[in-house]
């Protein structure tokens, strides 16, 4: 009888190690604060928008600087993969991209990145807390998410306006 993929893919889709769980997160609010720290020193926002900017950098510094004392309280191997490398080349991309534009369209570019990031954010979170057993992390995961989530609601709402 041949293996049971589904099961095989199951299992390979939670054995992720914990300590990439927390590098993935690291990459994800240093995303999250370049993009805002980009966006506030454009100046030329609307208030709401700028405010939104503002809490983004607060929050995902707070949220590193936690994330960064998890990693070394567990005392996990938390190292950057191909795939956060990847990413972090994606983000510079952006950021130069969307440096290029014009007040208008550099809003709305912003909103979109801040949706788009943070919808990815929520995907990886919620696919993290259904692998992960380890309690400290999955509370940390549920937090984070929080913050991801009120973030995405309030970009769609300005976005959308």
């Amino acid at each position: 009888m041949p293996p049971d993929r589904t099961t095989a893919a199951t299992a390979s889709k939670t054995a992720v190690a914990p300590g990439e769980t927390v590098a993935q997160l690291i990459a994800l609010d240093q995303q999250a604060v370049a993009l805002a720290e980009q966006a506030r020193q454009h100046g030329q926002l609307d208030p709401p928008v700028a405010d939104l900017a503002e809490q983004i950098s607060i929050h995902h510094r707070r949220n590193l600087t936690q994330t960064r004392a998890l990693g070394d309280a567990e005392a996990l191997d938390v190292v950057d993969t191909p795939a956060i490398r990847n990413q972090r080349s994606e983000e510079e991309k952006r950021l130069k991209a969307l440096a290029g534009l014009e007040a208008d369209a550099y809003q709305r570019g912003y909103l979109d990145a801040v949706v788009e990031t943070h919808e990815q954010a929520l995907a990886l979170i919620d696919e993290r807390l259904q692998a992960s057993d380890n309690e400290v992390i999955r509370r940390h995961l549920e937090r984070t998410r929080g913050n991801y989530e009120n973030h995405m609601k309030t970009a769609l709402a300005l976005r959308d306006d």
